[in-house]
């Protein structure tokens, strides 16, 4: 009830803003009348041997000002944004010859789950006399979105979009003409010496809904559709407090379970699972907010990278206990300082190079470049140092190795045939 209240309340804002304006917008409306003159009908998509009972010589305009007044909820995963729209609507008396309802034949196309009130209609009379009338269809539910791309997720922005068209059977005579009264910033085309509006921006709108939200800008595509569209930069730093930090500690807590003693073998194993199954968690609980069909997100993938990575850190605690058991201290020491080093540079070069790649718009290019090769300097540097502080053991691997393809070296004999050696 109360977004109802609400929704009323701004409808008569909007109505209120409207009528303040009523004498600009009906000398725009004459403008366009005049250059309309003679403009054909589109009554070729009338079903054969019908036409309209009532002779008409041009085509009659059907004026709009949509505004969009709250926003109410977002979703990622059903591509849908959910809130109050507002589309006002002119129309001269001329038109009632044609369609008892007009209202009725203006729709928000991409409007899904939802209610649509129809406001009450208002006669007016312009500077010449002549006889118009106000109304509002007012939008509250889901606009569904179909354009919406997560491969840079949670460094994105998202364009919502509107589409206002006249439905038919009145797009046969009607034309739909968009209004933008001061002090709304509009552009303008002349056509024939007139001005007719094709674009109006709305200032921007704010923080709302985990988005910083630009203009509200309407546009004139042709005489059947408006667009209306606002784009949005997504605030990550709320997901990345809720998602990726967390991450980062289960992953260190996996990677620190290298520093435990080789003889703590449950400790060691229990540690890496208890963070495997975190980030499983953490991803289980990313992926409801996110598409199931699309590509890949940079946080989504961010996941795999991490959960694989604890795989191999249980791989790397199953090689340590077994040199551990056959006696081989100073291989399980190189094994751990590998794991625990080596492996969490492997995993930072991996994840800011697939940032790198992506070129999201809202990640600096300067700064991903920067990102990747510090860690990759982090890598060398980590590497180098442990195959000279390990610098025996290598050798020690490298002697094992040899050992190990001389064993599986065969020497197969050759043997004479008894008839080679009596011919002999």
């Amino acid at each position: 009830m109360a977004r109802l209240l609400a929704s009323s309340r701004n409808g008569h804002k909007a109505l209120a803003v409207l009528l303040c304006f009523w004498p600009a917008l009906g000398q725009f409306s004459d403008e366009v009348v005049e250059d309309l003159a003679g403009r054909r009908l589109a009554t070729a998509d009338l079903p054969e041997g019908l036409r309209l009972k009532e002779a008409l010589n041009q085509s009659l305009d059907l004026t709009i000002f949509p505004t969009w007044d709250l926003f109410l909820g977002f979703s990622d995963r059903h591509k849908t944004i959910q809130g109050k729209m507002t589309v006002l609507l002119l129309y001269y008396a001329e038109t009632l010859r044609f369609v008892s309802n007009p209202q009725l034949i203006v729709s928000v196309d991409n409007f899904g789950d939802g209610n649509r009130y129809l406001q009450g209609t208002i006669q007016l009379a312009d500077s010449s006399g002549r006889d118009a009338f106000t109304t509002s269809n007012i939008y509250v539910g889901d606009f569904s979105q179909s354009n919406f791309d997560h491969l840079c997720f949670p460094f994105d922005d998202k364009t919502v979009r509107f589409d206002i068209s006249i439905q038919k059977p009145g797009n046969y005579i009607f034309d739909l003409r968009l209004s933008c009264p001061p002090p709304l910033l509009a552009e303008n085309q002349t056509v024939d010496g007139k001005q007719i509006v094709t674009k109006c921006t709305f200032p921007a709108t704010g923080p709302s809904l985990g988005f910083d939200w630009g203009s509200f800008v309407c546009q004139a595509v042709d005489t059947k559709l408006v667009q209306c569209s606002m784009t949005g930069v997504r605030e990550w730093m709320s997901i990345l407090k809720g998602y990726l930090w967390p991450s980062f500690t289960f992953s260190a807590m996996g990677f620190i379970s290298f520093t435990l003693s080789v003889k703590m073998a449950m400790p060691r194993v229990g540690t890496t699972m208890l963070a495997l199954i975190s980030l499983t968690n953490l991803r289980n609980a990313l992926m409801e907010m996110l598409p199931v069909s699309g590509e890949t997100s940079w946080l989504e993938e961010y996941f795999l990278i991490a959960m694989t990575f604890m795989l191999l850190n249980l791989c790397g605690h199953a090689i340590s206990f077994y040199l551990d058991g056959i006696g081989k201290t100073d291989l399980q020491q190189m094994i751990n300082k590998i794991n625990l080093f080596g492996m969490v540079s492997v995993s930072l070069v991996t994840i800011s190079s697939r940032l790198h790649v992506r070129d999201c718009p809202h990640v600096s290019r300067a700064f991903s470049t920067v990102l990747l090769t510090l860690t990759c300097l982090l890598l060398i540097v980590v590497f180098v140092a442990i195959t000279w502080i390990y610098r025996d053991s290598f050798r020690h691997v490298g002697q094992i190795l040899h050992e190990f393809s001389q064993r599986n070296t065969r020497v197969v004999p050759v043997y004479k045939d008894a008839t080679e050696e009596d011919d002999d």
